[in-house]
């Protein structure tokens, strides 16, 4: 019987991973927003107990006071990207076809400088015909966003509340939750003293990646509004939000600027500033204020980025790549307090130590074979 459970085992981790896999996929319109919430609840906690400090009201009271904020924001950034999107819809469609055009005659007066670029370099006809095809596209893209943002709206109030009732009864529903899934009581203390640290650590890092997010963002648009490029602030919120997506969050938020600018402006000159200034702030964001501010305590390698942004991509979409980094922080930092997990935990890390207990030497080695013999042959050894 024994060996019959130890043989069926393999299959049924596969079948059971399997079925949380398909679980998730399933459910993502409501694991999504319970995500969102709870990162949102871990990261909007400590403001809760500010309010409290400062001003005479307690978690129910703080917790309205942020939810008010919370929603007053969320309605600010909805409207500011309804304006953003009936703006484009109406100048975009002339953007792309200048943009086109521009391409079009650049291409054009490369093949005549340059003959033998014409077997490598697309027929400018070709270049007019998809800027046409994909000004259609676009508009009906941005038409289909701005009816959209509805539901994204409904979606955001249920995000909030579900935040409220978590900051409300946090205190209440960790401990219970803890009973529920140990037993014994010393259990139950060792498992929620290692919840609130893990909790903090998660909060630490979301906290310091919204504040770079930020300030990111601000950057982006304060740029674009220097240069008097179009749609500034739309592009430094594009850039902000997408910055939770390694490696092809920046790419995608420096292409949409140097498009941006390339369509409104026509000059390879712009774009090239526009590209010079986008690198210079995401170089300092990261290779800078990121290492200084985060440490490298949380981090992550870079396969373990890809795969959590592949696997959180296909099965949520969009959102599963912005909260990709998020989840798979916290796993990692989960596996870490959990001794039978560190192994994992070391797999997913770029510099996370080792455990000392595998490499360190061995206390009582046996001695080398001319040791032993030295030993054999004093006196009074038997």
């Amino acid at each position: 019987m024994d060996e019959t459970a130890r043989s069926n085992s393999p299959q049924l981790t596969v079948l059971a991973t399997l079925g949380i896999v398909a679980a998730l996929y399933l459910l993502k319109p409501i694991l999504i927003p319970i995500a969102l919430s709870i990162l949102l609840a871990s990261l909007l906690s400590p403001a809760t107990h500010l309010l409290r400090r400062l001003l005479p009201v307690g978690p129910f009271g703080a917790a309205v006071i942020l939810f008010v904020l919370m929603a007053v924001a969320g309605l600010y950034t909805a409207s500011l990207t309804a304006e953003s999107l009936v703006q484009a819809a109406k100048t975009f469609p002339t953007d792309v076809e200048r943009l086109a055009s521009k391409l079009s005659h650049l291409t054009n007066d490369a093949i005549r400088d340059h003959p033998y670029l014409a077997n490598i370099l697309p027929e400018p006809g070709t270049i007019s015909i998809l800027g046409d095809t994909n000004s259609e596209r676009l508009l009906n893209s941005l038409n289909y966003r701005l009816t959209d943002l509805t539901a994204w709206v409904g979606h955001g109030v249920v995000v909030l509340f579900l935040v409220l009732f978590l900051l409300v009864e946090g205190d209440l529903i960790v401990p219970r939750l803890v009973h529920l899934i140990t037993v014994e009581s010393g259990e139950s203390k060792a498992m929620e003293r290692t919840l609130k640290n893990v909790t903090r650590k998660i909060r630490a890092y979301l906290l310091a990646r919204t504040v770079l997010n930020i300030g990111l963002g601000a950057a982006t648009a304060v740029a674009m509004l220097l240069l008097g490029i179009d749609f500034a602030v739309p592009l430094g919120l594009f850039a902000g939000l997408t910055n939770y997506i390694p490696y092809i969050g920046n790419v995608a938020a420096g292409a949409m600027a140097v498009l941006v600018t390339l369509a409104q402006r026509g000059s390879i000159a712009d774009c090239l500033i526009v590209t010079a200034i986008f690198l210079a702030i995401v170089t300092v964001e990261g290779y800078l204020v990121m290492p200084y501010v985060m440490g490298r305590s949380l981090d992550l390698n870079g396969t373990t980025v890809l795969i959590a942004c592949m696997f959180w991509g296909f099965l949520w979409g969009l959102m599963g790549l912005i909260l990709a980094i998020p989840i798979t922080v916290s796993v990692k930092l989960v596996f870490q307090h959990l001794h039978p997990l560190r192994h994992w935990a070391e797999l997913m890390s770029l510099a996370y130590p080792l455990d000392d207990s595998a490499t360190a030497p061995d206390p009582s080695p046996d001695p080398p074979p001319a040791r032993r013999r030295l030993l054999a042959r004093r006196p009074g050894r038997p």
